[in-house]
Formats: C-alpha cells, structure tokens, sequence
C-alpha cells in the first residue's frame, strides 16, 4: 500500500518536555541559565597547550575537567571519549527533565536522532598515532566502533532501551537545529510520536584545534573572555568550545495525556543550501530557510517577538546574517530583539544550534533576554536591534532561531511560547 500524499496528511502539534544542557558554564540548565544571565564566561586558556606551542590561539570555551567528571559520575556514564560522553549525558538529563525514565529498565518507543559536527576526532587522531608508529597490533580491538560516526545515536539507543530509528546529522554548525527540525517534521507529520534530538561535540583535540587555527577563522584576541566578539567592530573570528544539549519532542496530545510540563510549541522549521561556497556564506540562501519556516508557522515577520542569531564573530558572517535578518524582517527589524551565546561559550560547533535552542526556550520561559557580552561598538553594517548592557524583561510568544553553517547549510526553527490556553 503506497502513503498518502504529504499534502493529505494532517499536521499534529509538537511540544518540547524535555532539555537539557552540556556547556562551559553549566551541566544544567538552571546553572547554565544563571551564568548566562549574570554575563558570565565560560571561554578560558586551554591548559594543555603549552606556552610555547606555535599555535597562534589557546583558547576556548571548553567544559572543566572536574565539572563533566561530577556530571557523568552522577549518572553512571562510563564511555571512554569525550563527545559521546556529552552525547549520553544531555539525552538521559532530557529524558528525565521530561519525566521519563532514564534508566534503561524498559524498551521505549522513541526515535533518536542525534548530531555531531566532528565525531570522535580525538580517538581518531589517537588511532592513526599509534598505527604510523607502532604499528598495526597496538591498534586497539575496539578502533572501528569508536570511530563508527554513527556510534552516538547508537549508545543512546543502547543505554536509554529507545527502540524507535536512530540516526546522526551532520551538518557543521547547523546540526543541532536540523536535527531538532528533522525530528519535529517526524512528529509533525506522523512518522513517529515522541522524538529525542540531541546534539554533542568536541573538537578540542589538539590535531582538530591545530586544523582550526590553520583555517584562519580563529580569534587572535589574547584575552579568553574578550575573543568572540559578534557583531562588534573589533571582532576578529570564531572562538571554539564544546558542549551538547538534547531536547524531547511530542505530540501536544500526548504530552497533555501525560500531564507532561511544556516548555514551547514548535510551530515552524525551514531548511536551503547556499550551493555556492563551502565556507562563505550566501544571503538568498539564509533568507530562503527563514521564509521556509515562517510559511510553515504561517506567520509572518512582524509578529516575532526575539531571534536568536547565529553570530560567529566572523566578518563575512555577521554581515552575511544581518542583511538576512533586515532582508526578512524589513522595518521590524528595527525593533525585534535580537541576542547570541557565542561570545559567553565560543563556538560549540555540532552542538552550538541545540545549546542556543535551549536558551531560546528559557527565553520564552523566563520573559528575560540575556544581554550581547562583548557588543561594545556594533559594526554599522549589522544594524539590528541588539540587547546589551543589561538582561531585558519582555513577554515574547514567537522567537526566530537561526543557524548558518559551513557548506552552506541553513536552517530556521520558529518557537512559541506554551501557555495553557494553547491547548484548544
């Protein structure tokens, strides 16, 4: 029997019940929240870099030692790499901010579908260290399923018993964004009834970090809590970092059967490809992806309330985005607020989209716009209403978040905030 045309399919409400966070400043949202609001870094001096290392930046937003240490002893998580500990972490903090089980006792029907922008590179490096110089037996046993890109989604199935699809996106730093719109297309539109969207990644790896630094796109800036700077005329690139986030997804219907607490409805989500450069970025194809969601959220420019923007501290970037946000919004942009996280935690790459999701939703939450840190002369070319200085108290329903990636790849995830009398 052949599926019904898209088009005769009835669209079903989707909620998110669940999130969680893996990030510089806070292995849970209320303490990652806090430290957002309050303006705080997470950006630091990479301490195994030595001083005399001829890469140009040490710095990054990566997460303490001792911070990730207490997290995945406090729920038993035993991987031996760094980005699949993220990636199993935020899912089992998700699924319990949602209030499902964590503990793997049970099979539950539920697709997975998580992101990574650089996989196990740090593994990988390792791997092809011992291989060149001593040879093929010190290979260790395990090398291809640590190495398998696939293997996230995999031991997030395993250990949670989620017995629905599970697959990785990777899509540079669009894939936490795409994966949370992919799953809420898989509820929309009946494919599955619960999905968990996750992303993880770290990139902090000496020969991954040193591969960024050879780019070119990395900030020379020497002081860690003032390098990533978007959108402001001193900006001069990216800052990396890590992190992940994990978000539940479902019907409205089965999230009110449940009793379940919602944070936002997913009302809209749009995706292009530039298919002109790997690296610069293309206003048509940016405007292209907003248009796609908004069409779907049928809404339309004037009725947003916030944009979280991607905002890489690059100049290309920035003045990219700014003109897609104008081109957009025309005369609205003159008053939509407007913020970004990656001056506070770098860059998380595969994780980046899923962590600014998060904020987004505690905006909505909250009513509370955390301000731009390090805005302190915005560049005129990237006129917009940006939040600075202080936190600013608002009532937002509709927020905008975009994300940009290398490759071109662009999407938009449109959110609204969940009130009681959405029900009907």
């Amino acid at each position: 029997m052949s599926s019904p045309p898209l088009a005769s399919i009835q669209p079903r409400r989707v909620v998110v019940t669940g999130m969680s966070v893996a990030t510089a400043l806070g292995m849970e949202v209320d303490e990652f929240w806090h430290n957002l609001i309050a303006g705080r870094s997470g950006i630091s001096r990479l301490a195994y870099i030595p001083d005399d290392s001829p890469l140009p930046v040490k710095c990054a937003g990566r997460i303490p030692d001792e911070m990730l240490a207490a997290a995945l002893e406090r729920h038993r998580i035993d991987d031996p790499d760094r980005s699949n500990q993220l990636g199993l972490y935020v899912a089992g903090r998700a699924l319990e901010d949602a209030g499902l089980p964590a503990d793997g006792a049970e099979p539950r029907e539920m697709d997975v579908i998580l992101g990574t922008g650089h996989g196990n590179t740090a593994f990988y490096s390792e791997a092809v260290r011992v291989f060149n110089g001593e040879g093929y037996r010190k290979l260790r046993p395990t090398t291809v399923v640590r190495i398998m890109f696939n293997r996230p989604a995999n031991i997030v199935s395993i250990r949670y018993k989620l017995t629905g699809t599970s697959s990785v996106v990777c899509c540079a730093c669009a894939t936490g964004s795409i994966a949370f719109g992919e799953a809420f297309h898989r509820i929309r539109f009946g494919v599955a009834d619960t999905v968990l969207a996750a992303c993880c990644d770290s990139g902090l790896d000496l020969a991954t970090f040193a591969g960024w630094n050879r780019l070119g796109v990395l900030s020379r800036i020497p002081d860690p809590a003032q390098a990533s700077r978007p959108f402001d005329l001193k900006r001069d690139g990216l800052v990396m970092g890590e992190g992940g986030a994990a978000f539940v997804l479902e019907t409205l219907e089965a999230a009110r059967q449940r009793s379940a607490r919602i944070y936002a409805e997913v009302l809209g989500y749009g995706g292009s490809s530039d298919a002109k450069h790997i690296v610069q970025p293309d206003m048509a194809g940016q405007v292209k992806a907003v248009h796609k969601a908004l069409a779907q959220a049928g809404l339309t420019p004037k009725d947003f309330d916030y944009v979280n923007a991607h905002g890489t501290g690059t100049d290309i970037a920035d003045v990219v985005e700014a003109a897609t946000l104008r081109e957009v919004f025309g005369a609205h942009a003159d008053r939509v607020p407007v913020t970004n996280t990656k001056a506070q935690l770098g860059h998380l790459m595969g994780a980046t989209a899923g962590v600014e999701l998060a904020t987004t939703l505690q905006i909505l939450k909250q009513g509370l716009i955390p301000p731009c840190r390090n805005l302190d002369d915005p560049d005129p070319r990237c006129s917009l209403r940006f939040v600075r200085g202080e936190p600013l108290k608002t009532e937002i329903n509709f927020a905008l978040k975009n994300s940009f990636a290398f490759g071109g790849t662009n999407s938009a995830i449109i959110l609204r905030r969940f009130t009681d009398t959405h029900f009907d």
